[in-house]
């Protein structure tokens, strides 16, 4: 028998946050970790929509970002999009990450963004 620690790289680690999450909040469809430009880093609940999600998830925060800065609103934290059957969350998670999920329109935004605010602490300190 070895003695030898396998160490888990980052994908592992970013599919076990992402497990955790949707493992404790079963209203979430959809949630990845996406980067800057747009880029799938991870999915949680694979769906043949992520990579889009991903693109679409990394424009918004472009757009938001520029909205913050003209009306002085300081760094941002996250978007959320309601619609009538799905709410889309998007939440920062270190300087170049950002967790998306996609709820259903009528759970609790409360209940999944504190465990998201948990998940985005955990990507943190994955990334450094």
């Amino acid at each position: 028998m070895s003695d030898e620690v396998q160490v888990k790289d980052n994908n592992e680690l970013l599919r076990e946050v992402l497990d955790e999450l949707t493992f404790h909040n079963p209203s979430i469809l959809s949630a990845l970790v996406v980067s800057d430009d747009g880029l799938n880093v991870a999915s949680g609940i694979p769906h043949p929509g992520d990579d889009n999600l991903a693109i679409t998830a990394s424009d918004l925060i472009d757009t938001a970002k520029e909205f913050g800065s003209r009306f002085e609103q300081g760094n941002l934290h996250r978007i959320i999009l309601e619609g009538e059957q799905r709410t889309a969350i998007i939440m920062k998670a270190g300087k170049r990450t950002t967790l998306v999920t996609l709820i259903t329109a009528d759970e609790k935004l409360g209940l999944v963004s504190q465990s998201m605010r948990r998940a985005a602490e955990r990507i943190i300190a994955i990334f450094g």
